[in-house]
Formats: structure tokens, C-alpha cells, sequence
């Protein structure tokens, strides 16, 4: 069975360029913190575990076949943990201003008026000439007849000494018909024509205006002096916190031993 290699022994090996640890992993608490910096990661990990052997189980030949297979165990080491390292890393973005130092609480109101414009281009709609026809129309009234009675005119003449009259003359209209033949009421066929037309809308902006009112509260309400949050910050990123150096601790325990 080969001798394990060294950290240190992998390092030096290194060709111009080339890194000791995996980069364009596809995770970003990696990618975007290592990737940039690989050479000065490189000679941290290998100045703090450089004697220590690396545990290829692929047992490989060369440094450069160890190399490949380091890169391929620590990317395991990253897959196997990315929740936890992805979380660690939402901290490590954290910017000053989200995390102040001297006090605990901090609330932001805003008001002001909206404003809110909604522009709307210009239509055309076009409608063609239009041609209406109307047939010939024809209207047929059928016979009429009129029947008028006996009509009978009767004048009375009364003399001077007497009071009733003495019928004098009678006239006697006969009865008659008056009749309306047949006939047919004729419209000849027309046309109506409506000429082509075109209606537009032009181009125009609705405005709208609104108030508006924007209330944030953010922070703990408690009772911490400036002295208790200086501790406390310092604490946390003094002893508490780590990301790189708790990945490093990781591959160590997943893939180091120690050497002679």
C-alpha cells in the first residue's frame, strides 16, 4: 500500500494556476468566497494541516491523480453539508448596516404621494365603404266599395195665419256605390351607400395619485445597554461565529489524518 501524501506535499505540487481545493462548484457560499481567493485559501489550509496525510481511498499514484481525488472528496464534503455551510453564509453577507452595533432597535417611516402614469398609444380602426340594396317592392290593395243609403230631403211651407207647416216639396237622393278597382303600389329598387370611414383614438397618459404611508419596525425591543450589544457583537464574531474555518475544520475530521 503507498504512503499517503502530505498536505504539504500536494501544495508544492501545484502547477502555475492550478488550486488545491475544488472551484465552480455550483454553490454559492463557496464559489463566491473561494473562488476569487483560491491562493490565499490554498496556503492557509496547507500551512495549518501541512503535516497532516490526506486519506485517498483511491489510493492514488501520483500527486497530481491525489490532487484530483482531494478536489472530488472535498466537493462531497460540500454537498453532504451545503445546508448548513448556505446558512453560515446568509450571515457572512450580513452588511454593517443591518447589524448595528449600539443599539437594538431601529424603525424607518415614510410618507409621501404616489405617483402612477399608465400611457396608452393611439388606435386606427378603418371601416370600408358599405353598399346596402334594397329590392323592388311591390304593394297590392285589392277592391274597395263605398255604399251610400237613400237620402230624402224634405221642405215645409207654413202660411202667415197658420201655425204648423204643410210639407211643400220632398227631394230623394238614391243610393249609391262607389267603387276603387284593384291596384298595385310599385317602389322601384335603391341603393344606400355609406362612404369608407376612419375613427382614431390619439395617443394619451393616465395619470393617478395616491398617498402613501411606509412603517417599518426592526431589531428586539429590550433593555441592553450600548456596552451589553458591544459585548455580545464581539462575542459572536470573536468565538462563535465561523465559515471558511468551520469548512476546513469539516474536511479535516471527513478526510485528514494525522501524520508523523
Amino acid at each position: 500500500m503507498k504512503k499517503p501524501y502530505k498536505i504539504i506535499e500536494l501544495y508544492k505540487a501545484l502547477t502555475s494556476g492550478a488550486s488545491l481545493l475544488p472551484k465552480e462548484t455550483g454553490f454559492e457560499f463557496w464559489d463566491n468566497v473561494y473562488d476569487d481567493n483560491s491562493a490565499v485559501f490554498d496556503r492557509e489550509f496547507a500551512r495549518e494541516y501541512s503535516t497532516f496525510e490526506y486519506d485517498d481511498f483511491m489510493e492514488a499514484e501520483t500527486t497530481a491523480e491525489a490532487i484530483a481525488n482531494l478536489k472530488s472528496d472535498v466537493l462531497s464534503v460540500l454537498t453532504i453539508n451545503q445546508k448548513k455551510y448556505a446558512e453560515m453564509y446568509r450571515v457572512f453577507l450580513v452588511e454593517d448596516a443591518d447589524d448595528p452595533i449600539t443599539y437594538n432597535y431601529d424603525m424607518t417611516e415614510t410618507t409621501g404621494a404616489q405617483h402612477t402614469e399608465t400611457t396608452y398609444g393611439g388606435t386606427s380602426l378603418t371601416r370600408g365603404q358599405e353598399t346596402f340594396t334594397k329590392g323592388q317592392e311591390e304593394i297590392t290593395k285589392g277592391a274597395q266599395s263605398n255604399t251610400e243609403g237613400e237620402v230624402t230631403n224634405t221642405h215645409n211651407v207654413a202660411p202667415n195665419n197658420v201655425v204648423t207647416g204643410v210639407m211643400g216639396s220632398s227631394d230623394v237622393k238614391s243610393s249609391q256605390t262607389f267603387t276603387d278597382g284593384q291596384r298595385v303600389d310599385t317602389e322601384g329598387q335603391r341603393v344606400d351607400t355609406t362612404s369608407a370611414r376612419t375613427d382614431t383614438t390619439l395617443a394619451h397618459t393616465d395619470e393617478t395619485d395616491a398617498d402613501e404611508w411606509t412603517l417599518t419596525r426592526r431589531g428586539n425591543i429590550g433593555v441592553q445597554t450600548a456596552g451589553d450589544i458591544l459585548r455580545i457583537h464581539t462575542e459572536y464574531w470573536t468565538e462563535t461565529y465561523k465559515f471558511m474555518r468551520m469548512i476546513f475544520d469539516d474536511i479535516n475530521i471527513a478526510l485528514l489524518m494525522v501524520g508523523d
